[in-house]
C-alpha cells in the first residue's frame, strides 16, 4: 500500500528537520484507482447523480405538500401576533424544493421568506400578505408546479405584496 520515496531534503527547506532528512510518500488505494485508465464519464456520473436525485421526488414534494398545509393550518387564525415558524417551515420547504424543478412554486416561496424578513426588519405584520402567499403556494401547487399564465399572474401580484411591505 505504500511505497517509500527516499528524497534527500538539502538544508532550509520547510520539509524534514535538516540536511539528509528522508520523506516517504503514501501511494492509498484511491490514487491508484485514480490513475489507471477507464470508469465513467462525466456525464455518465452526472445522469447517474440526476436519475437518483429524481428517485426522491414524490418523497420530496409529499414534504412540501406537507409544508404548505402546515403554512395554511398556521395562518388560518388571527394572526395576531408575529409567527417566528412562519419563516423555518417556508425555508425548509424550500431546502426541498429547491432540488427538483418547481419554477414558480419555489419563487413563492421565497417570496414568502423575504415578506417575513421585511415585517420583522419593520417590525410589522401583515397576516393578509401572509395569507395571499399561502394561497399562491397551494395554487401552484394545484398545477404541478408548472409554470403557467396563472402561476404568472399569482407572481406578480405576490411581487407587488412584497413591494408594498418594503415601502410601508
Amino acid at each position: 500500500m505504500t511505497a517509500a520515496v527516499k528524497t534527500m531534503i538539502s538544508s532550509g527547506t520547510a520539509v524534514g528537520e535538516g540536511e539528509g532528512a528522508t520523506a516517504v510518500k503514501v501511494v492509498s488505494s484511491l490514487s491508484k484507482k485514480m490513475a489507471e485508465p477507464g470508469g465513467l464519464t462525466v456525464a455518465a456520473i452526472e445522469r447517474r447523480s440526476y436519475e437518483r436525485l429524481l428517485s426522491h421526488k414524490q418523497e420530496a414534494m409529499q414534504s412540501v405538500e406537507r409544508a404548505v398545509s402546515e403554512l395554511e393550518a398556521r395562518t388560518a387564525g388571527d394572526m395576531a401576533v408575529a409567527d417566528a415558524e412562519l419563516y423555518r417551515i417556508t425555508s425548509q420547504m424550500l431546502d426541498l424544493a429547491g432540488f427538483f424543478d418547481t419554477g414558480p412554486l419555489y419563487e413563492a416561496g421565497y417570496s414568502l421568506c423575504e415578506l417575513l424578513d421585511v415585517m420583522q426588519g419593520k417590525q410589522g405584520w401583515s397576516p393578509e400578505a401572509i395569507r395571499v402567499h399561502v394561497r399562491a403556494l397551494r395554487l401552484i401547487l394545484k398545477d404541478h408546479c408548472q409554470p403557467t399564465s396563472h402561476s404568472a399572474a399569482l407572481l406578480e401580484g405576490l411581487r407587488a405584496v412584497l413591494e408594498h411591505a418594503r415601502k410601508a
